[in-house]
């Protein structure tokens, strides 16, 4: 509507730029992005605030060579393969996903998150992707390369390192310790683009960019602590109250994996709602990760077709936040979240195993 060609993908395209011309060293400069980005923005002025590490910005530096409605194009194609490569990751999981595959893509892909995300140049299908990677990896007890999709996932660590601590409480060593080793080579990639120091580098250079995007953004901001800022302005009671409430939400997703209260698909699931609740920000187009805790409630008959519409219908809710001056998209995440958590704990008996071994016939084992 602004006549801005691909949402937020101008961020990506110009980092990937600053990186392709040696200039690394300015790469979180407000200045160099917005001079990277003229052009690409329409009638808009200023620029889109890249906060991705150096080693995603070298990632799209190739793309940052092409014209930039056709990096555009691949980019979005190469997220609507990972978005439905997500999808066919689970469906040994959610056999219900097998057996409703198009259908299921068609309305995921529809809910307006999801669609932002695909088509507003974010990445949010990769995570999916990779998340989903872990959860197929674990199903079929290959712990070693889930861990290695959850080091592919530090790109968004606030999603990744609360994984990596309910993989650890799960007692999936062979995760973690790959996720070490796949975390080094991440940390080498980031070194080799940005130098030894680049945690410090990006830490410095991103913070004072997220304090401003964070005031821009605030109507679009689904985390407790983000959404009541944007309620009550910046205050210690919102930070505080927000806090406390993802604190909660850890403790409970803690409980769930130590005890093993739930299986995989229904810890997969209550963490999946969870994920965009545990930091003190998130964006709207992260509420796709509910795609997984819906689809696992569909096909444990723990959610009905209309109820499925109805979380459909409620996604849209998100065009009503600039009357609202808050995103009611978390409400949407919180409702699905309990009733996620309620159903699926009354269903599913104490101590029940990951998955059911065979059965013996006992006259074939003399």
């Amino acid at each position: 509507m602004s006549g801005r060609l691909g949402g937020d993908f101008p961020a990506f395209f110009g980092a990937g730029s600053i990186v392709m011309a040696g200039q690394t060293d300015d790469l979180y400069e407000p200045a160099a992005q917005a001079a990277a980005q003229i052009g690409l923005l329409g009638s808009e002025g200023g620029f889109i605030m890249y906060p991705y590490p150096p080693h995603v910005a070298a990632i799209y530096a190739p793309l940052s060579e092409l014209p930039y409605r056709v990096a555009y194009a691949l980019h979005t194609a190469a997220m609507v393969g990972a978005f439905i490569g997500a999808l066919a990751l689970i469906r040994p999981m959610v056999p219900f996903v097998a057996r409703w595959f198009s259908a299921t893509i068609v309305v995921s892909a529809t809910a307006y998150p999801v669609f932002v995300g695909l088509a507003g140049g974010q990445n949010t299908a990769l995570s999916l992707l990779l998340v989903a990677a872990a959860w197929r990896a674990w199903h079929h007890d290959r712990d070693a390369l889930a861990g290695l999709a959850l080091a592919l996932l530090l790109f968004r660590p606030q999603y990744a390192i609360p994984l990596l601590g309910l993989a650890f409480l799960d007692r999936r060593w062979r995760t973690v310790g790959s996720a070490a080793i796949g975390a080094a080579g991440v940390w080498l990639a980031n070194a080799a683009t940005a130098g030894a120091g680049w945690i410090g580098f990006w830490y410095d250079g991103v913070r004072p960019l997220l304090e401003a995007d964070a005031e821009i953004n605030a109507v679009n901001e689904i985390a407790p602590t983000g959404v009541l800022v944007a309620v009550l302005g910046e205050s210690t009671a919102a930070v505080a109250v927000g806090g406390a409430i993802s604190a909660g939400i850890i403790g409970g997703l803690m409980w769930a994996w130590w005890s093993r209260r739930l299986d995989l698909g229904g810890r997969m699931a209550l963490t999946a709602a969870a994920l965009p609740l545990l930091g003190p920000h998130a964006i709207y187009y992260d509420t796709s990760f509910l795609l997984f805790t819906v689809t696992v409630l569909t096909d444990r008959r723990l959610l009905s077709p209309g109820s499925v519409g109805l979380v459909w219908l409620a996604t849209w809710i998100h065009l009503a936040r600039y009357p609202i001056g808050a995103n009611p998209l978390v409400v949407v995440i919180a409702v699905v979240l309990v009733i996620a958590a309620t159903r699926l704990l009354r269903a599913q008996p104490a101590d029940v195993p990951d998955r059911v071994l065979p059965t013996h016939d006992s006259y074939s084992v003399r």
